[in-house]
């Protein structure tokens, strides 16, 4: 995958500090478990009722393990391509909080609902990347890899992946070979996460939408007329409106 603006193959150039680490800290421990052997899913993946045993980790630890080079590839050409941009707008610190966040809620979500099972990988994250994309950037073409002479909107990607991922939990539940809750819940929290802390704007509007209006000021024209008819006619014979109308007036 690629925006429309980016060469295929990436530009190191544009690489960003927090995209760096990430990558670095991925493809570590792949090496360390894959290639030296040693066996971080047995101590980091996380598992079903991991608070029974209190290991909280596993919530961050399952973030840097995968099942195989496919699996570790797909993930980190998510994290490549997308983050850096979505770092440079919400700044590095944010970004490390938008990733963590998705990938710990994520991973939270699933292992409350499922009823069995491991989980490990970067996807919970790297959904929250998309999301974030998504909400920062909607209308940014996208190119991808696997079909690449059809430029789809980033919003329009991220909700079918979405889709995808819902239907998918549905059909094959939350304890399948694939945690598609993890991913879907992910995704979830990073649009939220970059909707409300990198485009204020949409706040903004939303306040606005739901701010109670202020009334126009009532005329002298209007308010003389409902004192002339209330000197004439009485009181009780004001309508409602015209009672409503006097104490604006009274206010003003």
């Amino acid at each position: 995958m690629r925006t429309a603006t980016q060469d295929i193959h990436g530009n190191p150039n544009e690489m960003t500090f927090g995209v760096q680490i990430l990558l670095i800290a991925n493809i570590a421990a792949y090496a360390i478990e894959h290639l030296l052997g040693f066996p971080l899913s047995r101590y980091g993946a996380l598992q079903v009722g991991w608070w029974t045993t209190y290991g909280v980790w596993q919530l961050l630890t399952y973030q840097f393990i995968h099942q195989g080079f496919g699996h570790l590839l797909s993930n980190m050409m998510g994290l490549y391509f997308l983050g850096p941009e979505t770092e440079r707008t919400l700044g590095t610190n944010r970004f490390f909080a938008l990733y963590f966040l998705s990938g710990i809620l994520g991973g939270l979500g699933w292992s409350l609902l499922s009823p069995y099972g491991s989980c490990v990988g970067a996807s919970g994250a790297i959904f929250g990347v998309l999301g974030a994309y998504a909400a920062l950037y909607p209308n940014r073409e996208l190119v991808l890899i696997f079909f690449p002479f059809m430029p789809i909107k980033a919003w329009v990607f991220v909700l079918l992946i979405g889709l995808y991922e819902f239907v998918n939990t549905l059909a094959l539940g939350v304890g399948g070979h694939i945690a598609n809750a993890a991913h879907l819940g992910g995704g979830i929290v990073g649009y939220i996460y970059a909707t409300v802390i990198g485009r204020p704007d949409i706040l903004h509007k939303m306040k606005e939408r739901f701010r109670p209006r202020e009334k126009p000021p009532v005329s002298r024209a209007e308010i003389d007329r409902i004192l002339d008819k209330a000197s004439r006619q009485g009181l009780h014979s004001l309508t409602s409106r015209e009672r409503d109308l006097l104490k604006r007036a009274g206010k003003q």
